[in-house]
């Protein structure tokens, strides 16, 4: 597939330097799910995400730290929901490195009604990390649901569901069969009655229609479905 990918420029700064090189083919990260993860960041700056993506809500999710979110109770109930504060991250586009994302914001720790520690973050370690959550854009020319409508029609279209064999990964036991809804912890992330899209290399793509958002998931850090 064809992926052409649009970048932001302001101040010339990917945040790992003074400018950003020309994009190179990417290169393995040293562990699955980080190179799945630079994968799935670079489809976002592609012409088919840029635009219905923002960039600004981000939350980037290790076992230790949030950038981006606290951590809060859910809301429970049968609606889909997280355990995740407004997301608060900004990620910027032509990250330099194959290792690390472009990301800053608040860090805090992974306890409910953590506070922010001190300090700034300008890049996230890809393969630390447990998972990557972002909203649709709200902008004047669509609202935030038109544009999260897009965003799950395009991953539907891309996104394949598995075919389990004999022994049944934990990624193929949520993405087997028809598209269906999940609860599941990874970290401390929690997710409930979200929307099952597919697998994206080592992730999960789960989609969350009550906040407009959309979670990418190492499977390997899952620790509980329901």
């Amino acid at each position: 597939m064809n992926v052409s990918y649009q970048y932001r420029t302001t101040g010339g700064d990917c945040g790992c330097g003074p400018a950003c090189p020309a994009p190179q083919p990417p290169q393995p990260c040293g562990c699955p799910c980080g190179d799945s993860f630079r994968q799935a960041l670079d489809l976002l700056c592609s012409q088919q995400f840029y635009g219905l993506v923002d960039f600004g809500a981000f939350a980037f999710i290790s076992d230790y730290y949030l950038l981006g979110a606290s951590v809060e109770a859910p809301a429970g109930g049968s609606a889909p929901g997280d355990n995740l504060t407004a997301l608060s991250a900004t990620y910027r586009c032509g990250s330099c490195g194959c290792e690390t994302a472009a990301a800053s914001g608040q860090l805090f720790p992974p306890t409910v009604g953590g506070l922010a520690q001190a300090g700034t973050v300008s890049q996230a370690a890809l393969c630390r990390l447990t998972a990557v959550a972002f909203d649709a854009a709200d902008d004047a020319s669509l609202t935030s649901t038109a544009n999260y409508q897009a965003i799950l029609q395009i991953f539907n279209q891309m996104l394949r569901p598995s075919s389990p064999q004999t022994c049944v990964s934990i990624a193929d036991s949520l993405t087997a069969g028809v598209t269906h809804t999940a609860t599941l912890a990874a970290g401390p992330l929690l997710v409930e009655n979200v929307l099952v899209l597919g697998q994206w290399g080592k992730l999960l793509v789960l989609a969350n229609s009550t906040d407009e958002r959309f979670y990418l998931v190492c499977a390997d850090k899952i620790d509980f479905i329901g």
